[in-house]
């Protein structure tokens, strides 16, 4: 494209903040006086107590185009959105911008609590820039946008968040901006309202306006966006396609996912500092076992049979792995201590997604293994899940033994493990973030006329 297509430029942006109050104060203060003074501040040097909020980030819009924003919380998205509003001054970098800019950053932002949402309505199109004239003749429509012709000229300050966010999209989209930068504010909206908006924006994109959406839902990215940006700890990491930035994304909300449980399972045993004790035969001989678990040690059972340890072994090389990629096999090895005879076992696990629980079962008697006994001793068991269809995210397996027709645990153990699906690199999973499951089909497509 050709230089004069561009909407947003930002080159080399920086943003920095203390961690206390009275560090920034202090540190501002200090700042504005050897700017005053003719000194240098040294914006691009970290003092004590500071952070980069945002750092060294660098893209160009052109105009038509969208831009998504992806990371975890804290990883600076709104603050670069912030920055790119004029709330905030970079620290070192510059940003360009061409036309006029409507921006949805938080819901009320801009609004006086006192005045009326007509009233609201006039000020906020006079700081986008509009006459009075404009905004009488966008009046009507704004409001019927927002659906708010009932409460229009009820002071804001009763309104509720989602009445908040319908006047403030009606507003800074319907007046027609160059540039439109959205943080995740739609979320508060009801679903009719999210669809309409977002049809707008779909709309607005395609007479020329650039968009920049800050959002954590794969979906609104993937429908919305050309490209985007993936940010970690104010960095960078991903920019490019919207397929790898949600990738990502969600590959970096699984291992903080795994990581917290891990953390909380360590948490768990140092503040209990206490063994399960097992039978281990008639003789009443007791074993010390340590089981992790992430669900406050919950597991328990008869004492018969105890599960000892759960693996996710690569297939390949049967070694033990945490993640494994979406449509590849699948290996659990289960061992398990068998303190007294029991009839017609079942060794029965599941799954837990992020949204949902117990969405999978692995049951030994389903798959055919049909016990009448099973002796005391120690046994290994492999379940081989050659077709996998798990969507990418983390998930959590639980596992147990019972008994047919008995309705008692002999053992159970809550989150005995944890593992990721990543993404593939030929897969678009993107549609509900919430789905859990990829089911693969023949497709026929006939044409009847």
């Amino acid at each position: 494209m050709s230089d004069t297509q561009w909407a947003i430029r930002a080159d080399n942006v920086s943003k920095k903040f203390g961690l206390t109050l009275k560090q920034s104060m202090q540190y501002g203060l200090r700042d504005i006086t050897n700017k005053l003074m003719g000194r240098q501040s040294h914006s691009n040097i970290i003092r004590e107590g500071e952070f980069w909020a945002v750092k060294e980030v660098g893209f160009e819009l052109q105009s038509g185009e969208a831009l998504g924003i992806m990371g975890v919380n804290g990883c600076g998205k709104t603050t670069l959105l912030r920055i790119l509003n004029g709330v905030y001054a970079p620290d070192t970098g510059r940003i360009q911008m061409r036309g006029r800019v409507g921006a949805l950053i938080a819901a009320g932002a801009g609004f006086a609590p006192m005045l009326s949402g007509r009233e609201n309505v006039y000020v906020n199109g006079a700081l986008l820039g509009l006459s009075t004239r404009e905004i009488d003749g966008l009046m009507d429509e704004i409001v019927a946008f927002s659906e708010l012709e009932q409460f229009i000229d009820l002071p804001v300050k009763n309104y509720s968040s989602g009445m908040y966010v319908r006047l403030g999209f009606a507003v800074a989209a319907l007046s027609s901006p160059d540039v439109l930068l959205m943080d995740e504010v739609l979320a508060v909206g009801d679903l009719n309202f999210q669809k309409k908006c977002f049809d707008h924006i779909l709309q607005l994109k395609e007479q020329g306006t650039a968009i920049i959406l800050v959002s954590h839902s794969p979906g609104a990215i993937w429908s919305v966006c050309d490209r985007g940006l993936f940010m970690n700890k104010g960095e960078v990491i991903v920019d490019g396609p919207v397929e790898d930035v949600i990738k990502a994304y969600d590959d970096q909300n699984s291992r903080n996912a795994m990581s917290s449980d891990i953390q909380f399972s360590q948490a768990v045993d140092a503040a209990q500092n206490q063994d399960v004790k097992i039978k281990a035969n008639e003789s009443e001989i007791s074993k010390q076992l340590t089981i992790k678990s992430d669900y406050g040690n919950s597991h328990g059972g008869t004492g018969d049979a105890i599960c000892l340890s759960v693996r996710l072994l690569s297939p390949l090389t049967e070694e033990p792995v945490d993640s494994i990629a979406f449509g590849e096999p699948m290996l659990f090895e289960f061992r398990y201590q068998i303190n007294k005879k029991i009839n017609k076992p079942i060794f029965r696990s599941s799954f837990d997604a992020v949204h949902y629980k117990f969405i999978v079962s692995l049951d030994s008697y389903e798959q055919g293994l049909n016990m009448e006994s099973i002796e005391p001793g120690e046994y290994t068991l492999r379940f081989l899940i050659k077709e996998q269809q798990l969507r990418p995210g983390m998930y959590r397996l639980n596992t147990s033994i019972v008994c047919r027709h008995v309705g008692v645990h002999i053992f159970y153990w809550l989150a005995a493990l944890s593992f990721v699906v990543t993404h593939a690199n030929d897969k678009f999973l993107y549609s509900n973030d919430k789905a859990i499951l990829f089911l693969p089909c023949d497709l026929t497509l006939d044409k009847i006329k």
